[in-house]
């Protein structure tokens, strides 16, 4: 029987849709892989589909390109080579040659003293000029010659052979000359390294000329004027590690300076300049992109700000019958700093903000360990860690905030656990028990604001074992106390063992 022609022309057409709906899928599979879009959706062919494909060029595949190395957090912002070994090598002994002629000299009289001092500046001005001349060709080599020359300048004018020639006066004012000329210099060369040889030299070079006897008021001013005029030069120059460096230079000045203010003007000019350079951590640190290492230091000495305004302050006046006025000053400075950051807050890095925060929190520690007694010192730490853990949840869970928290909590936790294994043989008062109770208590509540599975299971454990050890040093001196802490442990057991239970937590 033949077949009948109709029905043959209906397969036929149904094969060549099936193969065109084929090779369509396969040309959106190919555009596809290669990025071209395709014409026509593979599910509903078109009246194109029937057309001829149009000639369509594959470009090669991309090579996939290596990732870059990344780039290390707090890698030091230093690239050294052969070069930058040479270069500071050989300014480093062109240095220590100088003042080896000069006390060579000076041992064996070869020349007058004033030839040896003119010798010395100008040995020094040439490794200057010679920084200068390579500025365009070699500016390397100009940071390092003209760090050299500024620092040989400072150390001529410090020298015991100058400070024999001429009165101390006329050596403070050189080295006020050469610190000017060497800011000016660094400037000009736009070089953070001569800028910090320059602060380097100032304060080294003006400590060891005014050993014997410094003037304070002229000290004072000087530490206070150099800090200033460094930190006002390298914000707009972006220069962070010199900021750092006169912070840091400036602290320890004003604290060196503590001890040698005896009289009530020496300390109320002591005071203005702490503020001064306290209310400068407290806004500098803030300026800037934050992506220097010496930037994140800078943030990061924030921290000592108020301990160390506190410190500075109270240096000379540590007496053991003034501990009420010491610990209230300390529990001020740590307010006016928490709030002074609350306000500002808007305008601070959010790490400098932290930074700020927690050095408030020591200062007010410290001033709760002069002013208390020891059980109520440790009480307020523990409800003060409680406290910086419930800080952090609105600071993002700041890392540095939960450790500083960790610190204190665990600080008053060890001392309570202490304290209540003594009552367990001595009774103790029911002011101590309840103090007891406090700590206890913030334990828990801290490891319960962490809102983390580990600091909570760590929390629990350890307000746990404080429980069991708090009941039995009160229930033990009740008459049939054995029994009774016996009865207590078992209870809190029970509770606990339901609890894990019920949670289906069997760490619990």
């Amino acid at each position: 029987m033949e077949t009948d022609p109709g029905a043959r022309i209906d397969e036929l057409e149904r094969q060549v849709a099936r193969l065109d709906s084929e090779l369509t899928a396969l040309r959106a599979r190919v555009d596809r892989s290669t990025g071209v879009a395709t014409a026509a959706d593979p599910a509903e062919p078109g009246p194109a589909a029937w057309d001829a494909p149009a000639a369509t060029t594959l470009s090669p595949p991309a090579w996939p390109q290596p990732e870059p190395p990344p780039r290390h957090r707090w890698r030091p912002d230093v690239t050294v080579d052969s070069e930058s070994i040479l270069k500071w090598g050989g300014v480093a002994l062109v240095v220590l040659a100088v003042g080896f002629a000069v006390s060579t000299a000076i041992s064996r009289g070869w020349i007058g003293p004033e030839l040896q001092l003119a010798g010395a500046v100008l040995v020094s001005l040439a490794l200057i000029v010679a920084g200068l001349r390579l500025r365009a060709t070699r500016p390397r080599w100009t940071h390092a010659l003209c760090s050299g020359g500024v620092v040989a300048l400072f150390t001529t004018f410090a020298s015991d052979l100058f400070l024999d020639q001429a009165p101390d006066s006329v050596a403070f004012g050189a080295t006020v000359a050469v610190a000017a000329g060497g800011l000016g210099l660094s400037r000009l060369v736009r070089s953070e390294w001569v800028g910090m040889a320059t602060l380097g030299g100032a304060a080294i070079g003006w400590a060891v000329i005014g050993d014997g006897d410094p003037p304070f008021v002229a000290t004072l001013a000087w530490y206070v004027v150099l800090t200033a005029v460094v930190v006002g030069l390298a914000i707009p120059l972006r220069w962070f590690a010199a900021r750092l460096a006169a912070h840091v230079t400036g602290m320890v000045a004003l604290l060196a300076l503590a001890g040698e203010a005896t009289t009530t003007g020496d300390r109320a000019l002591l005071g203005l300049a702490t503020a001064l350079l306290a209310g400068s951590l407290f806004t500098v640190p803030s300026i800037g992109d934050l992506t220097s290492t010496w930037h994140q230091l800078e943030v990061q000495l924030a921290i000592a700000a108020t301990p160390w305004a506190f410190t500075v302050t109270f240096a000379s006046t540590l007496e053991p019958e003034r501990d009420a006025v010491i610990g209230w000053s300390a529990i001020a400075f740590a307010a006016v700093a928490a709030a002074f950051a609350v306000v500002v807050h808007g305008r601070l890095r959010r790490p400098h903000l932290v930074s700020l925060l927690i050095g408030a929190s020591i200062t007010f520690s410290i001033g709760l360990a002069v002013l208390l007694s020891t059980t109520v010192t440790f009480v307020a730490l523990a409800v003060q860690g409680a406290g910086l853990v419930l800080l952090s949840r609105s600071l993002d869970r700041n890392v540095r905030v939960m450790i500083n928290a960790a610190i204190v909590t665990g600080i008053a936790a060890i001392w309570v656990s202490g304290s209540m294994i003594d009552a367990w043989t001595d009774d103790a008062p029911i002011g101590r028990d309840v103090a007891h109770v406090i700590v206890v208590a913030a334990v828990a509540l801290a490891g319960l604001l962490a809102r983390d599975r580990i600091a909570l299971l760590v929390a629990a454990a350890v307000t746990l074992v404080l429980v069991l050890v708090w009941s039995g040093s009160v229930l033990v001196h009740l008459p049939q106390g054995q029994a009774l802490v016996s009865v207590a442990w078992a209870a809190v057991g029970t509770a606990v063992f339901v609890a894990g239970a019920v949670g289906k937590r069997p760490e619990v």
